[in-house]
């Protein structure tokens, strides 16, 4: 598998080769575009989201493909950043819990 990899202002142009399926070797390859953005960042290349995409099966006769990606950009734009208080939450009044009265009757004790 050659690839090339060119720049391009804010693009990576990742041109990768293969070579044809040979019946005596019975190496069929297939290249897709996880492949090329693991080597690519192998190689040292920061590749942001995929422009364009192809695929390469060379079992099909396709023995050559071209991607592009963004460029990934280390340094995020700085933003305004707006402090708020925080309001103070007041406590959710409690409901004093209410007894049972008992449901029994009383039994007197003495004898007739």
């Amino acid at each position: 598998m050659d690839i090339r990899i060119e720049e391009q202002d804010d693009l990576y142009c990742v041109c990768v080769k293969v070579e044809p399926y040979s019946p005596r070797i019975k190496r069929k390859t297939i290249v897709t575009t996880g492949q090329v953005r693991r080597e690519a960042e192998r190689m040292g290349y920061a590749i942001g989201k995929t422009v364009q995409e192809s695929r390469i099966h060379n079992l099909n006769g396709i023995t050559q493909g071209t991607w592009f990606f963004e460029k990934k950009t280390l340094d995020k734009p700085v933003e305004d950043v707006i402090i708020e208080e925080e309001k103070k939450v007041k406590p959710k009044p409690v409901r004093k819990k209410r007894t049972k009265s008992s449901t029994k009757k009383k039994v007197s004790t003495t004898e007739v």
